[in-house]
């Protein structure tokens, strides 16, 4: 479950890229943008966020409050990746630690080719894949596009009638069918998903003073959804990990029975454990491997107190009513098109450790 994000992620692949593009063109390539994130979240307090009021307080903070000593760690860790330990440890990650919700969609976007994918988009793309032999770009005239944002669903009449009654069960794939029909409807659904504050009561949504102003909320909701989806995915992009995501939820799992664990917000005990831990973030096996040791060794009291102290606290408040981060969207996107892929391939196996090698011989079929 990916129901949390360290809102530093985001602000330092910005940031570092920004001071990449300052170097001298020869050098830029030497750098390598996760060492230096990593570099600098292991510098500065974490700042994990489960709601989108939480997210845009420590966004605020990091902005207001951590930008010089932010600039200042980026800099430092362009220096030591270029001139440091040449001999320090490059062997990426094993990929088991990017097999998630997040991870795997980041691989199905590239051996789909398709930029900003979501999993929404995934089970039109695979039947797409067996009806045609290419990827063409319109079938029937409608089609699925790849735009500058995002692989959008256009219309869905040329699907078979099975997959159209799997498909329809989503709830995001009716929104996308109403949309097509009712367009100021769907405008008013999507700000009140993206912006909370615009809702009232029995769902109508405050316009503002003007049409211009719509405009911007529209806009600005479809931006804060693309840094969604890229911070959703952009540990694996990097090849970048934090070693205590895993071993916070071990320990839940081990304080907790198992009707509590599956009944609790578990993302609200990780994030508040997780600001309270020293980060740990590795872009290597070794760095990994020591970074874990290193909890075991010297941190596995504070972690097992966090958690415990975190269950606690989620016990005390009702989070009902706080509208979530935008990866809570993309994680009941996951489980609905885990369940069309399932029926669709008539595999009850399919999961993330199989989906990868699953749409691979998919295509190698089709393109043989």
């Amino acid at each position: 479950m990916l129901g949390f994000v360290n809102v530093l992620e985001e602000i330092l692949v910005k940031e570092t890229y920004h001071q990449i593009d300052e170097l001298r063109p020869e050098i830029q390539p030497k750098v390598r943008v996760a060492e230096v994130v990593a570099y600098a979240l292991n510098r500065l307090p974490p700042l994990f966020a489960t709601s989108m009021s939480g997210w845009h307080y420590q966004y605020a903070y990091a902005v207001n409050e951590l930008q010089p000593q932010i600039s200042q760690l980026v800099r430092q860790g362009i220096k030591t990746v270029l001139f440091g330990d040449p001999l320090h440890d490059v062997t990426p990650l094993p990929n088991h630690l990017f097999t998630n919700s997040a991870g795997v969609l980041y691989q199905l976007s590239q051996i789909l080719g398709r930029k900003h994918l979501r999993w929404r988009d995934v089970p039109v793309l695979v039947e797409a894949i067996t009806t045609r032999s290419t990827y063409a770009t319109k079938i029937n005239n409608q089609t699925i596009i790849q735009s500058e944002e995002e692989t959008v669903l256009q219309d869905a009449s040329y699907l078979s009638r099975h997959t159209q009654s799997l498909l329809s069960g989503s709830k995001r794939f009716r929104e996308k069918r109403i949309a097509q029909q009712k367009e100021q409807e769907s405008t008013q659904q999507s700000l009140c998903l993206y912006d909370a504050s615009l809702c009232v009561i029995q769902g109508q949504v405050n316009y503002g003073s003007s049409s211009w102003a719509l405009e911007k909320k529209v806009k600005d909701a479809a931006e804060m959804e693309y840094r969604a989806l890229q911070s959703y995915t952009l540990q694996a992009q990097l090849g970048l990990v934090n070693v205590l995501d895993h071993l916070i939820f071990r320990a839940m799992e081990k304080i907790m029975k198992p009707e509590l664990y599956n009944q609790i917000n578990q993302a609200e005990v990780a994030a508040y454990a997780l600001n309270r831990l020293p980060p740990m973030y590795a872009t290597s096996d070794r760095g990994f491997k020591h970074l874990r040791q290193k909890v075991v060794n010297e941190f596995a009291r504070e972690l097992v107190a966090a958690v415990r102290t975190g269950v606690m606290k989620v016990l005390q408040v009702s989070y009902t009513d706080v509208p979530p981060i935008y990866a809570y969207q993309f994680e009941k996107e996951y489980t609905q098109s885990m369940q069309v892929l399932r029926k669709f391939f008539n595999r009850e196996d399919v999961s993330l450790n199989n989906i990868v090698p699953i749409v691979q011989d998919l295509i190698l079929s089709k393109s043989a």
